[in-house]
């Protein structure tokens, strides 16, 4: 009997484990994306504290750039290849419903770069200005990406005043057609409390793409679209938080 009831709790241990999934490691793809966007919409309407924040909608008005100190072929563009998934759309209504009436869904972002040296080989992408979140903590990054099998490690890097880089790591782009790849965010300690004491907020710096042993070398493409965070601000509400006041505003 005491034999079955460590089974048992060992079982809903693992259970909880899987379901909270606290780890920051980037989550396995799940076929059910749709699911998936459903339970983002779930979240905000029964959390009043979560926000959504369309960090970046890659429609063009951004510049963004790649860099690469070897390789003779580095070109970004903004086209009109869109996620296929019935998903992309749902994700929308749910932007569209949640501070963003207006979003539009017309492009994406084409990376074309060169593979010379796969054991070494690494790009950065990032945008003429770094991308402010709004203060709160970031619990999720999502974003669409578009692959033809690369055997390439996405991180996105993100950064905070008083603060070292974050890597946040998106998985290995393997895979074929379009994608919604999510990652937790669990910040260190020590960056949660310069969100919360001094109100430093965190930005998106980069994307960083690093080459695998077993990429082929030559050509590739990728298409990034819609990177979207899940934002809690509950730390932010308190009896009179809705005063002004400038303390800890100091940049």
């Amino acid at each position: 009997m005491f034999l079955f009831i460590k089974k048992v709790n060992i079982f809903f241990l693992l259970l909880l484990f899987f379901c909270l999934d606290l780890s920051g490691a980037p989550r396995p793809w799940d076929r059910d994306e749709e699911g998936r966007v459903l339970r983002l919409q779930k979240a905000l309407e029964n959390e009043k504290n979560y926000v959504l924040f369309l960090a970046e909608d890659f429609e063009g008005e951004r510049p963004w750039s790649i860099y690469r100190s070897d390789s003779f072929l580095n070109h970004t563009e903004f086209s009109a290849n869109l996620p296929d998934s019935s998903a992309f759309p749902q994700e929308k209504e749910i932007l569209k419903n949640n501070g963003y009436p207006n979003v539009q869904t017309q492009n994406s972002f084409l990376i074309h770069s060169y593979v010379e040296n796969p054991k070494r080989d690494h790009w950065t992408i990032r945008p003429e200005e770094q991308l402010l979140l709004p203060l709160g903590l970031p619990i999720q990054a999502i974003i669409w990406v578009y692959s033809e099998g690369h055997h390439m490690a996405l991180d996105l890097v993100v950064t905070q005043k008083k603060s070292k880089e974050i890597y946040l790591p998106l998985g290995i782009l393997n895979f074929f057609g379009w994608r919604r790849l999510e990652v937790p965010i669990n910040l260190p300690k020590e960056n949660a409390r310069l969100i919360q004491s001094f109100s430093l907020p965190v930005s998106v710096k980069a994307f960083r793409l690093t080459s695998q042993p077993t990429q082929k070398q030559g050509a590739f493409h990728l298409y990034f679209d819609q990177l979207c965070f899940l934002m809690d601000k509950s730390t932010f509400v308190y009896p009179g938080s809705e005063v002004q006041d400038t303390w800890g505003n100091k940049r």
